[in-house]
């Protein structure tokens, strides 16, 4: 899969920046709303919403300290990127085409990778590690200037630290998340496996869907699959590394298999969770953030980076 490369824009840039995009959310939508169930302190909040008025939060992706036309440069340009080629590719699976052109495949791929690391939480936890790891190397840097000075780097520590941009940790942290985005080895991970397109008629439920909606892996009571994502109220994308396993899943109870995705995607929910319509509420309040969030950044490649920052290695 080929790195997503931006262009710029002219056009003034929105601060609303859709973590879970509303080209996704409208497949729940009726009449141009949706339901969404916000936990808020503890309780479920229920609002009748726009697919555009929710899953966002303002300014998330912004980079400060860089000219005003590439402030917003992540969101208006990289991430409707993204989302436009996953919305093509979204709208032949809905429709029964799973076999897709190499080229939406990578954008869907391209997307299923962006939900692990778009939301507030891992864009907090990435940028604040990046940030760490920038002032850490710039120290380090600073008090043995004559020994770690690259040839390219000014002659002097005055130097360096006048032509130092303040704002250069901000600018790494954006681009760090755009290359998570398109971290090849997941990419042809996914490329590789067979992709399904899970029809679930037949359930006395619908699907609901929240602000981590993927399941992975996702496991059945006769098999596992490694992607489950619910892309409308009665259809599931699913991924698997066995073509076996989707066989298996296209033969069990609907209801049940409804039943097992909307606990996992309410189950693992930080904030939101949404829905056609609010006749999952007592699911929801029962079921939502029971499960830990992922962790973004273990806790091993932390340390290991901050010990090569610091030159501990």
């Amino acid at each position: 899969m080929k790195p997503l490369r931006g262009f710029m824009l002219t056009m003034s840039d929105p601060s609303r920046h859709h973590y879970i995009p509303a080209f996704y959310l409208r497949q729940w939508a009726t009449n141009g709303f949706l339901c969404e169930m916000r936990k808020i302190r503890g309780k479920i909040v229920v609002h009748s919403k726009s697919p555009d008025g929710t899953g966002w939060k303002k300014d998330l992706y912004k980079v400060e300290g860089v000219a005003p036309e590439f402030t917003q440069h992540f969101e208006r340009v990289f991430m409707h990127m993204v989302d436009s080629g996953a919305a093509k590719a979204m709208r032949s699976f809905i429709g029964g085409n799973i076999d897709v052109p190499v080229t939406d495949r990578d954008a869907w791929i391209r997307f299923l990778l962006s939900l692990l690391f778009r939301n507030p939480e891992a864009v907090a936890e990435i940028t604040g590690q990046v940030l760490t790891l920038y002032r850490e190397s710039v120290q380090r840097l600073r008090e043995n200037y004559d020994e770690l000075r690259p040839p390219d780097f000014p002659p002097t520590l005055e130097e360096f630290d006048t032509q130092t941009d303040p704002n250069a940790g901000a600018v790494a942290a954006s681009n760090f998340l755009q290359q998570l985005m398109n971290l090849e080895g997941i990419a042809n991970r996914l490329a590789r496996m067979t992709w399904g397109r899970l029809h679930l008629w037949r359930s006395r439920h619908a699907l609901l869907t929240s602000d981590r909606p993927q399941c992975l892996p996702m496991h059945f009571q006769n098999t596992s699959v490694a992607v489950v994502l619910p892309i409308s109220p009665h259809i599931a994308f699913t991924a698997a590394e066995n073509p076996s396993a989707l066989q298996a899943l296209a033969r069990g109870d609907h209801t049940e298999m409804v039943l097992q995705i909307n606990k996992q995607v309410v189950s693992q929910a930080r904030q939101y969770v949404w829905a056609l319509d609010d006749s999952a509420v007592r699911f929801i309040r029962k079921h939502i953030s029971t499960l830990p969030d992922r962790q973004v950044i273990s806790d091993r490649a932390r340390q290991l980076a901050l010990q090569q920052a610091r030159g501990e290695e």
